[in-house]
């Protein structure tokens, strides 16, 4: 699933695309997105794959496309103090995201 937003050459082109696709609406979704580099959850000889909007699969390693995780992340409408579990989190990425806008009250956990 993905595939519906250009391809960028680093995250902050990729996120640009997203936002231009519409997929990024808020602007608390769009600095998370900015905080985290993509590439950085991707073995790394599988990086040159981290800016397109695909999903990722390597064994038990999992990314969403990134036009699904700005889905979720605009439908959850996450606001500071939230609690936030995900179950089955791949490698982690979006519970970072999660965990940047949750604040300092971080009530982030994975199982």
């Amino acid at each position: 699933m993905g595939g519906a937003v250009s391809a960028g050459e680093d995250n902050d082109e990729l996120i640009d695309n997203l936002k231009e696709a519409h997929y990024i609406r808020s602007d608390l979704v769009e600095r998370a997105f900015r905080a985290i580099d993509r590439a950085d959850y991707y073995l790394e000889e599988y990086r040159d794959s981290a800016y397109k909007d695909l999903a990722w699969r390597h064994g038990n390693l999992h990314l969403s496309a990134p036009c699904i995780y700005s889905e979720v992340m605009e439908a959850l409408d996450l606001q500071p103090g939230l609690s936030f579990l995900n179950l089955g989190s791949g490698t982690g990425y979006l519970s970072t995201m999660v965990g940047l806008i949750l604040g300092v009250y971080l009530h982030c956990k994975k199982k």
